[in-house]
């Protein structure tokens, strides 16, 4: 893995079905042998909610509420819970699965490429460190999440700083290869983010109190804002200190640009997204 040279491709506001298969393409891509190990950073437009491949949307989520916001839903390929996708840059990173070095363990992997993001905290001057689950308590709270939403909890090598989560990724092995994407948030609107679960008022009160205490913010952690041009520059660096890689850009092909347009239709169809 060290050493070598991957694509670099940022793609800003593209809808949610764009962005979730623009990030199957190109895993899709990588495993055929077309394309080169590939980083990409991208952005939202409109906001949006993606949920886990197997999380149950029907139940989680008060889709009058996501009408009355404005929020689309999309389904991601990868596991875990909903993640509002605002304020934020969203990287994916995406290799062959027989790369030399990258471990077949799927935690050891995970803790592997989200160096790559420590270290882009790090060309910040933010202090993120892995978190492991050190408690009974802790494990018990992954096993049985008391909320759908992604950042309530830090999983195994998520980055946490002073004991907040800053970073909330999923990885999938998909066709042979393996895809690692997550959200960055630059600041967060937890008011609109629980206003889209089926929660009751107490409910709601309770998880976002419980949210402020384990979740920051880029901005909040810097104590200023940031541009996603500024942080998309700083993870580019991480990456490229963690694990010396040279950069080229990535232009897709016609054909490539078409197998996207395809996916595109499966990710904005009820049938993928309310499946569950």
């Amino acid at each position: 893995m060290n050493g070598t040279t991957w694509h670099l491709i940022t793609t800003e506001g593209r809808t949610p079905a764009e962005n979730m298969a623009i990030d199957e393409a190109v895993a899709t891509f990588v495993a055929r042998g077309e394309l080169k190990p590939t980083l990409r950073f991208y952005s939202w437009a409109p906001h949006a909610i993606s949920v886990g491949r197997f999380q149950r949307a029907t139940r989680d989520l008060d889709r009058d509420a996501l009408t009355k916001n404005k929020i689309p839903v999309v389904r991601r390929l990868t596991g875990g819970r909903a993640v509002l996708h605002a304020d934020e840059l969203t990287y994916s990173v995406i290799l062959p699965e027989t790369m030399p070095s990258l471990p077949t363990n799927v935690i050891e992997s995970y803790r592997l490429l989200t160096e790559g993001v420590r270290r882009g905290y790090r060309a910040l001057d933010v202090p993120a460190e892995f978190s492991v689950p050190m408690t009974e308590a802790d494990r018990e709270a992954l096993r049985k999440p008391k909320s759908a939403v992604c950042f309530d909890a830090a999983s195994y090598y998520e980055l946490a700083v002073d004991g907040k989560k800053i970073a909330g990724s999923a990885q999938v092995r998909h066709q042979g290869a393996v895809l690692q994407h997550g959200s960055i948030p630059l600041s967060m609107d937890d008011d609109v983010l629980f206003d889209c679960f089926n929660l009751e008022a107490d409910e709601k009160r309770e998880a976002k109190a419980r949210f402020g205490s384990k979740a920051v913010s880029l901005n909040e952690a810097l104590g200023r804002s940031v541009a996603f041009d500024e942080v998309a520059a700083a993870f580019t660096d991480g990456f490229r200190d963690a694990f010396d890689l040279t950069f080229e850009p990535l232009i897709f092909t016609e054909a490539q640009q078409e197998e996207i347009r395809q996916l595109v239709l499966k990710y904005e169809s009820d049938e993928w997204i309310w499946k569950r």
